[in-house]
């Protein structure tokens, strides 16, 4: 029986409308074996590490797939059918994953369009990538700690590794780490990097001059006109891998000015000495502008009234 007959067969089997002399066919798992081993000799291995056997791999899947327990079958002589079955899926699973997922020499990660993902790197760095974010790095990263953010954001949490540096490349710039946590937002020509812990080198182009950034520093980087904006933040205030804003003591002005950037609204404080006073609490992305401003209202004694497309703090 060749491959071609076998993956038909598999088909009806999975369609109900197997005949007896197919079945009994199945029942032979000889050649399931056969097929097991062709399709994960087709498969590439760029994602194996050279020390690595792949023949090992295989043992290891084909031994876990006969190894899951089963559900009860009315006839027990055909128990090993779902065996070799479970098996040749999971060869499926792993050489669609290594076909999307591994491209000449890199590896390309992409996040949902509509969610975030997290992944640990070989070095076990952690990696949160925003919603339609989008990294590579080279198969031996071990030996090459290189990751190019293509596009989106990503959170770096890095581990130190002595004589390989930790380098992140985006547009025509790129930094270098030793073991920290930072952030990086390419999008078109600008870039906004922002260090947690830690420290790094920010390099806006090859050979150009090289910039040591220090905890709680924010640049922005504009790749067109090439200039640096370096500021300092508080890094407690927003973590979008929780999307979670959180302000602990903040000038209420300032909290207003980034609620009316962030909700494209106008809301303004009628007297000086209001603006003064001092907001804490957290707020969720999206959460609605109504909830945020009765939040506002309640833990600092404020009302609030409409005036045109305005809103009134008083």
């Amino acid at each position: 029986m060749d491959s071609i007959e076998l993956i038909n067969i598999i088909k009806k089997m999975l369609a109900d409308n197997l005949t007896t002399s197919e079945r009994e066919q199945l029942l032979d798992e000889k050649p399931m074996i056969n097929f097991q081993s062709q399709q994960w000799k087709k498969a590439p291995k760029a994602h194996i590490q050279d020390n690595v056997v792949s023949q090992n791999i295989l043992n290891k899947i084909m031994v876990k797939c006969r190894s899951e327990k089963q559900p009860i079958l009315k006839n027990r002589k055909y128990y090993h059918i779902g065996y070799s079955i479970a098996a040749t899926v999971a060869l499926f699973i792993v050489g669609f994953w290594i076909v999307n997922n591994v491209s000449s020499s890199y590896i390309n990660i992409s996040a949902p369009v509509d969610d975030k993902l997290a992944i640990t790197l070989p070095d076990s760095s952690e990696v949160w990538l925003n919603a339609a974010s989008q990294i590579r790095y080279h198969k031996s990263f071990l030996n090459n700690r290189e990751i190019f953010l293509e596009k989106g954001e990503a959170f770096f949490k890095v581990k130190k590794a002595h004589r390989t540096p930790f380098r992140v490349y985006f547009h025509e710039s790129h930094i270098e780490v030793t073991g920290t946590e930072f952030n990086i937002k390419s999008e078109n020509i600008e870039s906004e990097i922002t260090l947690f812990t830690g420290s790094i080198i920010f390099q806006a182009e090859e050979g150009g001059k090289e910039l040591p950034m220090k905890p709680a520093e924010h640049i922005v980087y504009n790749a067109h006109t090439k200039s640096i904006v370096c500021t300092n933040i508080d890094i407690n205030e927003y973590d979008w891998r929780s999307n979670k804003y959180r302000f602990t003591d903040k000038p209420l002005q300032e909290f207003i000015e980034f609620i009316n950037r962030s909700y494209h609204v106008n809301i303004i404080i009628k007297e000086e000495k209001l603006k003064k006073l001092k907001f804490n609490g957290t707020i969720h992305k999206n959460e609605p502008l109504t909830d945020i401003i009765e939040k506002i209202c309640i833990s600092l004694d404020l009302n609030e009234k409409q005036e045109n497309n305005n809103i009134i703090l008083f």
